[in-house]
């Protein structure tokens, strides 16, 4: 769901340290993430060798970015 090829959305989204410790975005960020997997979707659609389980993999590889980077500034004490 990138421009670029590679990088993924979840590897630049800004994250901050909550007053316990958690990772958590802004949510601005949370508006641009849904946009953006608005328009994966959209050009999803297009394309005849793609269908929603096509959607849902690329979801999930977001969402396994933007928690493993959550689990690392974690452990590492700050973000």
């Amino acid at each position: 769901m990138s421009d670029y090829p590679g990088l993924r959305v979840g590897d630049v989204i800004p994250m901050a340290p909550a007053s316990d410790g958690q990772a958590w975005i802004p949510a601005a960020v949370v508006v641009q993430l849904l946009r953006a997997i608005a328009d994966g979707h959209r050009g999803l659609a297009d394309d005849p060798e793609c269908d929603l389980r096509s959607g849902a993999d690329a979801i999930e590889a977001e969402a396994d970015a933007i928690e493993v980077r959550a689990i690392m500034q974690t452990r590492a004490g700050g973000l």
